[in-house]
């Protein structure tokens, strides 16, 4: 009686701890040490040390001969400088008001600002030699189709001023979510989308805008394993620890939700097979270069440290700040059969609203897999946290609401696999 006591205590304290240690991890992975964990400062080599030393404290192991971590290189455009935006004498805020395209150039100075719209577009594209004299070090254009309606015509305004970048310096206005992304290589001039709440008209725009291109950046994968009875089968747990980094020294995008929340769950995951060994052995890939085009999961899958023949199952976790609405399988309309068991499991323990099917997708790390023809599902929370590719995606914005059910959904499909 007393060794049955003992053992409901702990498992009672280890499913108390789940949520409690990830929102731990997550609110360490988007602290200012690693710049929003992306290629400024390093900030994806010193989260891909801080997962190493994690999984050290786990006892999950390295592969036999195999490092924990997996180096690849690629380019990437930053911005480690400092950023200025100054209409007249209004300083805009840097990831709030306005936001540089991850592909631009340098530039810096005082500019005149000419204002392309929908009364002087036509002059504009009608006088295209007229404008290359123009010094580029004196001007920049402002593409302000706000009070436009015409769809297609946003789009060819759109197109305009991107190519534009190749001679000047430009501005859009948006009234759309401002979202970052990372940039794989540079314009000649800056591309600046402002938010048209924080636009005004005006005669001067001061600019300081200063880029890095690294045409070889080395980052690395971070894989470890819990060998299971049958040692060479292997469910694989994916998850993307890179996010978008800095955009100057005072914007910073945590990426909390994308996807500090999805690191947290494998960590988590990990410490429950650490304790429950599984029939397969258990693979956690955290990979980085996501928010690059998949480079990293692409990486791994051109060199896999074991035959990708003998995985049973790969389960890429990305964005799990919040399942209060449930969550979504990406290749659930692929794989019936382990839909239909993720459905049986949430309705037999009543842990999830709602777990919505869908079909394939090529815009997370599981992609590459599928690819392969592996099994592969592409999992997503659905719920209150809208935060994405923001700099309010913040550890104090994601809660992880029904972070637990999603841990034990994902346990018991593989125990039941």
């Amino acid at each position: 009686m007393r060794w049955l006591l003992v053992f409901l205590v702990f498992n009672s304290s280890l499913s108390f701890g789940q949520k409690d240690y990830a929102l731990q991890i997550v609110d360490t992975l988007c602290s200012d040490y690693f710049s929003g964990r992306g290629y400024v400062n390093q900030g994806d080599v010193k989260a891909a040390d801080f997962l190493v030393s994690e999984l050290e404290k786990i006892g999950v192991q390295p592969f036999k001969k195999k490092p924990y971590t997996q180096p690849y290189s690629f380019n990437v455009n930053t911005f480690p400088y400092p950023i200025e935006v100054i209409l007249d004498q209004d300083t805009l805020i840097a990831g709030a008001d306005y936001l540089v395209s991850p592909i631009s150039g340098t530039a810096q100075g005082d500019f005149q600002l000419i204002e392309v719209n929908r009364e002087n577009y036509k002059d504009f594209i009608g006088n295209p030699s007229t404008i290359k004299q123009m010094d580029p070090s004196q001007t920049i254009f402002a593409f302000n189709f706000m009070d436009v309606k015409n769809k297609e015509l946003k789009k060819e305004m759109d197109a305009l001023a991107y190519s534009t970048t190749r001679y000047f310096p430009v501005i859009t206005l948006s009234q759309s979510k401002q979202m970052y992304s990372v940039g794989r290589f540079q314009t000649n001039y800056p591309l600046i989308t402002i938010d048209s709440a924080a636009y005004k008209a005006c005669e001067k725009v001061k600019l300081k805008v200063n880029n890095k291109y690294i045409p070889t950046y080395t980052s690395k994968n971070v894989i470890g394993w819990i060998p299971g009875k049958k040692k060479r089968k292997y469910v694989v747990f994916s998850a993307h620890y890179d996010h978008l980094g800095k955009m100057g020294p005072n914007a910073m995008f945590p990426g909390a939700n994308d996807n500090a929340s999805g690191v947290a769950m494998l960590l988590s995951l990990a410490k429950y097979f650490k304790a429950h060994p599984q029939k397969y052995s258990i693979v956690f890939c955290f990979f980085s270069g996501e928010e690059a085009g998949l480079v990293g999961s692409k990486y791994f899958v051109e060199h896999p440290y074991f035959p990708l023949k003998k995985v049973k199952f790969v389960l890429n976790v990305d964005i799990m700040g919040a399942a209060d609405e449930g969550i979504t399988l990406v290749n659930g309309t692929k794989h019936e059969e382990a839909f239909s068991k993720m459905t049986e499991i949430n309705e037999e323990f009543k842990l999830l609203n709602k777990i919505k099917k869908r079909g394939a997708t090529t815009n997370s790390d599981h992609h590459y897999f599928s690819e392969m023809g592996v099994p592969s599902f592409f999992i997503y929370s659905m719920g209150s946290v809208k935060n994405y590719h923001d700099i309010y995606d913040t550890a104090e914005n994601t809660p992880l609401h029904k972070f637990d059910e999603v841990q034990t959904l994902l346990t018991k499909f593989v125990e039941q696999l």
